[in-house]
């Protein structure tokens, strides 16, 4: 069976030449989307692929980050509005951490329709996760873990895939020797990349809890993993973007990098 990670979202956090971080993975037909990016580009990218409202019944957010969060906002929006319209089909199902499902509530409370708030509980469901909980999404085991961060409780996803591969979400912070279970050998590993290695004194990543490409091969080489997603990256020059990191990892990493702009769909 195809599976895909759709990137609509690949840049860091104050990216304003492509969407902050989002992905969905996919059999073409339901997805399950991996954060929402800061804003509205959630919506012009999802429409900018033709994929309806009514195909994502589950979502993921991985930590507080303005950058990751804020494009739920407009998904709970749009979604609510929908089931309010008798056209989304089933449950919307919200994965995060417990600070994440209160905080947002409180947002949509100030930010949305009144009309809308009903739906939550009812049918806009919180998980709240802790480490190691597994869920059935899509037909694919989906388990969250605890990325023992140092900055603010973020969790990472390892998802199995219906063609029996594996593919594992780190967040937006290095790797965490504490989540080697999680990441070890699997078929994907999505790593955040924030700059090159010569651009460290431009960007400092490692005072902000970031990774240069080199950082992310080196992991990648350590975890023994075939491919190596790279993203959550600078905005400088997009057009050049994907040559400069593929070939910076290269150096280090012999498996195969990836590294998707906007809108690009990963054959997994």
């Amino acid at each position: 069976m195809a599976e895909q990670l759709t990137a609509l979202g690949t840049g860091f956090a104050i990216a304003s030449k492509c969407y902050t971080t989002c992905f969905t993975i996919s059999d073409g037909n339901e997805y399950f989307m991996i954060d929402t990016g800061g804003g509205s580009g959630v919506l012009t990218n999802l429409e900018k692929l033709d994929i309806s409202y009514n195909q994502v019944h589950h979502i993921f957010l991985s930590h507080c980050h303005t950058d990751h969060i804020m494009g739920a906002v407009w998904m709970l929006r749009m979604i609510g509005q929908s089931m309010g319209k008798g056209i989304y089909e089933g449950n919307l199902h919200m994965y995060c951490h417990k600070e994440i499902a209160d905080g947002l509530l409180q947002m949509c409370k100030f930010m949305l329709s009144p009309k809308l708030m009903p739906l939550f509980g009812e049918r806009i469901i919180f998980h709240c996760l802790t480490d190691g909980m597994t869920f059935d999404i899509n037909g694919r085991k989906t388990t969250f873990f605890d990325t023992k961060s140092h900055k603010a409780i973020q969790y990472g996803v390892k998802v199995e895939l219906l063609n029996g591969k594996t593919i594992t979400y780190l967040g937006d912070e290095p790797y965490n020797p504490e989540c080697e279970q999680y990441a070890k050998g699997v078929d994907y590993l999505m790593h955040e990349a924030l700059c090159l290695e010569a651009e460290g004194e431009k960007y400092h990543p490692h005072k902000i809890s970031h990774s240069t490409v080199k950082d992310a091969a080196d992991w990648g080489v350590a975890l023994a993993v075939p491919n190596l997603i790279l993203h959550h990256t600078e905005d400088r020059a997009m057009d050049t973007r994907k040559a400069r990191y593929t070939a910076e990892a290269k150096q280090y990493y012999n498996g195969t990098v990836i590294v998707p702009d906007d809108l690009e769909i990963v054959e997994l």
